[in-house]
């Protein structure tokens, strides 16, 4: 499905689908191609899946890059130039702003600091990589989207895959920018009342260790045995679990993992299956990167959910208007670094030169992030030089628990809910990244930055962070919720999400005994929504004689908490839920302010949401049991707010949808489109873009389809961008899918089908073994090293 195209818009993908036919890469036969070694097999299986067999690790990542560039040479382009603050030179003025915003967190810098410190065999990996990239750019065959901006890409470094990592890793970091929320409603409405929209955990809903830190080893006959430690009773304690084998139909451990991030056209993720013994790996990886950063080797696998802990604080500077500027610092003034950021802006003779102030605590961002008022630095373990990538490294190449360890170790931010399992039959989890230890205060708010009194004294020690080891009950479930009691010795912050889909499926699994394949299939897609179950309950016993508030009460109590597309008492919800959200909060804090209570984020780009993000659910359901609650007084009362928000959602959808309620369908009002980034200038938008296309569920249900912030319930910002199952007694048994397809080229057949796949809640064989991978295969394409004898007969590179 397109978008309904116009004659313009025919034409268009008509005339680019024929160009990219002509450019699609060669996926079968032999490529001779210098910086080779040895020869190398890539076999593409029929869902557009490589699988490069090569005899060393550098051939290998040679390859990967190569096939990289073949499929997302022009997202590769864009991942590079974003994370850089590049894009300017190529898209001009509309990009400049977010060059500036990059460039002053400064990925280019952090990224050039950890290609210095990397590990060797990381910096191999980075150059074999960069090697291949560049083997299919001297090829000379671009991507469309090259011709459409009359742009030739440059030799591909191996610095900007570093570069492009440090954004990554920034955007799945937490939680600076709900300071400034917090901050800004205490000033509008007071402390005492701020309160009320605080983020908190819900009693009912649950943690990731329940039993606090567990490590038991597994015994020969299947029991568990409590291993005794230092950090054994130190504390209590995405969607991604982990089954031990006593709990699986196989027999053996089972680790689920969907990752939930911003969806488009081409797919985030690229999947790939790698082997050059002993290194065999297979999942996927952001196009740009070598290695896999989510799935398996042949002794482990692992997944990943963010873990929302508090590693980040602003600071309040005061800088004085000294040339150079000096920042206040324990009543002495001390020096500020300047940096310089020229950015090349075409149109413009001259570069724009950004000025960067960085302070002792950061880069100031205030103009950055609407903060003109006042000097504002980021202080953040994700802008601090790291050995990350030796972790992802160290994580394909691991053989146990005890590698595992090692290598999240080295995963210094983001931080991050990393499950394990395998083959063995152990299972476990460790939440990675560092988290500081504060002189005073919590972090929550902006503190002073000349005062000394909130300084970061320390980190919180890798062995005290939140893990487990076999946990007695058999499972672990991380949604992105809290991880860790309240007794737990250490201050993680409470940006974590709400905990509904981790009670969800917490309860699926408790419900069954042993678990089956298709369970976790089925865990995955479920569409059921506890909060709305609970709103509706909050119900009994209002009443109200207007007609349109009866139908409306009406389709809620029949409806059976299931987010399907069909649903009509699905519609009504979400539109009463966010009615009662809107009408508590923007009459005292106006509109722009309301939708940064709800989750609305600094950038529209690359940071569309922060930490307050689906905490105002759980807030409005507290206010719906508070009698005196200010916020619900300011309303009327709680009569006069459910009664106004009924009839208001019943007129929206009659509106929106007709006057028949058999038509209004959540899925006619939740759509997922996939955008690609040349659809905004019209009528590319025609040629490249899938869907939208009807979806069910919510934030707050394991098939998560988060609405961003706004008017617009087709306005989602993250769904399940990569699903896998892995099943660690027979790896040639797990499935995986990823939207809408592996290539980036438009003409390729693999461009969008994944998508019905995905649609559906279907996946594909996750292909390891030889003879399976041979079974499945569509092409083969050999690459054979450059010899002497070629290049004295003036072979041409890849021709």
């Amino acid at each position: 499905m397109t978008p309904s195209r116009t004659l313009l818009g025919t034409l268009a993908n008509g005339l680019l689908t024929r160009m990219s036919r002509g450019r699609l890469p060669r996926t079968s036969g032999e490529l001779t191609l210098d910086g080779l070694s040895a020869p190398v097999e890539i076999l593409r299986d029929r869902w557009g899946v490589p699988h490069i067999y090569a005899r060393n690790l550098d051939d290998l990542f040679f390859a990967q890059g190569f096939v990289h560039a073949q499929d997302r040479l022009f997202q590769m382009e864009l991942n590079r130039r974003t994370a850089a603050g590049k894009l300017s030179e190529i898209f001009g003025e509309m990009a400049l702003e977010t060059d500036r915003f990059v460039r002053t967190f400064g990925f280019n810098r952090l990224g050039r600091a950890d290609w210095e410190n990397a590990a060797p065999a990381v910096r191999d990996a980075l150059a074999a990589y960069a090697a291949g990239v560049n083997a299919y750019i001297e090829r000379g065959k671009f991507p469309v989207e090259f011709t459409l901006l009359r742009y030739r890409p440059e030799p591909w470094e191996p610095v900007d895959s570093v570069i492009f990592s440090r954004l990554m890793v920034w955007q799945l970091s937490h939680a600076w920018q709900s300071e400034i929320v917090r901050a800004e409603i205490a000033e509008k409405v007071g402390v005492e009342h701020a309160a009320e929209w605080e983020i908190h955990s819900l009693a009912r809903n649950p943690v990731t260790l329940p039993e606090g830190i567990e490590f038991n080893a597994l015994d020969p006959d299947g029991s568990l045995r409590r291993i005794p430690g230092p950090f054994l009773d130190r504390g209590k304690g995405s969607n991604e679990w982990v089954i031990a084998p006593q709990r699986s139909e196989t027999g053996h451990a089972v680790l689920a993992n969907d990752m939930h991030l911003a969806l488009g056209i081409p797919s985030l993720w690229h999947e790939i299956h790698l082997n050059a013994p002993p290194y065999h790996v297979s999942g996927v990886v952001l196009p740009g990167l070598p290695m896999v950063l989510v799935g398996h080797n042949e002794r482990i696998a692992w997944g990943m959910t963010l873990a929302f802990t508090d590693a980040e604080d602003l600071f309040v500077e005061q800088i004085d208007s000294h040339d150079p500027p000096r920042c206040l610092y324990r009543d002495e003034w001390q020096a500020v670094e300047i940096i310089e950021e020229p950015i090349p802006v075409k149109g413009r003779a001259q570069p724009f030169v950004e000025r960067v102030l960085v302070t002792r605590h950061g880069p100031v961002i205030s103009d950055r992030v609407g903060q003109s008022a006042q000097k504002l630095a980021v202080q953040s373990m994700a802008l601090r030089p790291a050995p990350i990538l030796e972790g992802w490294y160290r994580l394909n190449t691991a053989s146990n628990w005890n590698d595992f360890v090692e290598a999240v170790r080295c995963i210094e931010a983001p931080q991050l809910n990393v499950s394990y399992a395998d083959v063995d039959g152990n299972i476990g989890y460790w939440m990675t990244g560092k988290i500081p230890l504060r002189a005073r205060g919590n972090g929550s708010v902006p503190a002073p930055g000349w005062s000394g009194e909130y300084e970061w004294t320390g980190e919180v020690p890798f062995e005290e962070m939140p893990h487990a080891l076999n946990p007695q009950r058999g499972f672990l479930v991380n949604c992105n919720n809290k991880a860790v009691a309240d007794d737990y010795p250490h201050d993680l912050g409470n940006a974590w999400m709400n905990g509904y889909r981790a009670r969800r499926l917490t309860e699926l699994i408790e419900a069954r005994g042993k678990l089956s394949m298709q369970d976790h299939r089925t865990f995955q897609m479920d569409l059921y929504c506890i909060p709305g179950v609970e709103l509706t309950a909050r119900l009994e016993g209002f009443d109200d004689p207007d007609a349109e508030v009866q139908l409306a009460l009406k389709l809620l109590r029949e409806w059976d908490g299931f987010l399907r597309p069909e649903s009509a008492g699905g519609a009504v919800y979400e539109v009463f839920r966010r009615a009662l959200v809107w009408n508590l909060l923007s009459p005292a804090l106006g509109e722009d302010l309301t939708r940064r209570v709800l989750g609305e984020g600094v950038h529209p780009l690359l940071a569309r949401a922060q930490e307050f993000y689906g905490h105002d659910t759980t807030a409005l359901l507290r206010m719906l049991d508070n009698p005196d609650s200010w916020w619900v007084q300011q309303a009327g009362g709680r009569d006069a707010l459910l009664r106004d928000a009924l009839k208001q959602s019943v007129a929206y959808l009659r509106e929106t949808l007709g006057d028949d309620p058999a038509g209004w369908q959540w899925g006619k009002l939740h759509r997922i489109p996939f955008a690609h980034p040349m659809s905004l200038q019209k009528p590319f938008d025609q040629v490249f873009d899938r869907g939208p296309y009807p979806v069910g569920g919510d934030t707050d249900t394991p098939l998560q389809t988060a609405t961003l912030p706004g008017d617009d319930f087709g306005n989602i910002g993250w769904a399940p961008s990569f699903r896998q199952i892995v099943d660690l007694g027979d790896l040639d048994n797990s499935v995986a899918v990823h939207p809408p397809g592996q290539s980036g080229q438009l003409a390729s057949p693999h461009y969008d089908d994944l998508l019905p796949l995905w649609l559906k809640g279907e996946y594909h064989p996750m292909l390891w073994s030889r003879g399976r991978v041979e079974a499945e295969t569509a092409g083969t394409l050999t690459l054979k090293p450059l010899t002497g004898a070629d290049a004295q007969a003036g072979n041409q590179v890849g021709r």
